[in-house]
């Protein structure tokens, strides 16, 4: 079944399989590109958080620019076109997976900036660890008083907690890298995850705390009392 005829058709398609491979490539391009810089930058901390948002703000201008020209390609059908709503939907499924990824990029790259703001030196970073460091050290006093002990793991975790946290975040990251089609769901769903690994590993170097403070100190040996 002919869907249309035109002579430049080869042109097209040559145009359309450019398109695609840009479209593969070029997402990686910038994530590399924002990472070297995110290296390179002086405080770190503060460039990821930039380039997070500054990402999230472009996916949003660009998911604005295609509601306007959407609405336009609407009100410029020609006359021929008898069904508004099937070229609409036409539109719509054309760019819904454009408009999937510039969504799940809003959100990811907000919930990054909030990430970053969050372990640094702000009033109101610390006083949400200091807040979190409390309850997990109340339900480590809990757990403690109702036979509940986690042994050499707290004092292990307690100890490596950086590289734990360090290993869940990159573990997440892979994950999320290597999902096919992420959505806004996905985005969310690994932060749920995340927050109850960041918790459980602050729930177990508590009690690890408390195992180290409940040890009897060594004796004094003989040359301590001369």
């Amino acid at each position: 079944m002919v869907l249309f005829q035109s002579d430049e058709l080869e042109r097209m398609q040559g145009a359309v399989h450019t398109l695609d491979v840009v479209g593969t490539w070029m997402p990686v391009l910038t994530v590399l590109i924002g990472a070297a810089g995110v290296f390179l930058a002086y405080r770190r901390r503060r460039a990821l958080a930039k380039t997070a948002l500054g990402a999230a703000l472009a996916c949003l201008i660009v998911a604005i620019g295609l509601v306007v020209a959407r609405r336009y390609y609407l009100d410029h059908l020609p006359p021929q076109v008898q069904s508004e709503a099937a070229a609409a939907a036409i539109f719509d499924q054309l760019l819904h997976f454009l408009r999937i990824t510039l969504r799940t990029v809003v959100v990811l790259g907000v919930i990054v900036a909030l990430g970053a703001y969050l372990v640094g030196p702000g009033g109101g970073a610390r006083s949400v660890r200091a807040t979190s460091e409390r309850t997990a050290d109340s339900a480590a006093r809990w757990a403690d008083t109702h036979g509940i002990h986690t042994g050499r793991v707290g004092t292990w975790t307690g100890d490596y907690r950086g590289w734990l946290t360090i290993g869940v975040l990159l573990l997440l990251a892979l994950l999320f890298a290597l999902w096919n089609h992420p959505t806004v769901l996905t985005v969310l769903l690994l932060v749920l995850i995340l927050l109850a690994a960041l918790a459980l590993i602050a729930l177990v170097a508590a009690t690890g705390r408390r195992t180290q403070a409940a040890k009897p100190s060594a004796p004094a040996g003989p040359a301590a009392g001369r």
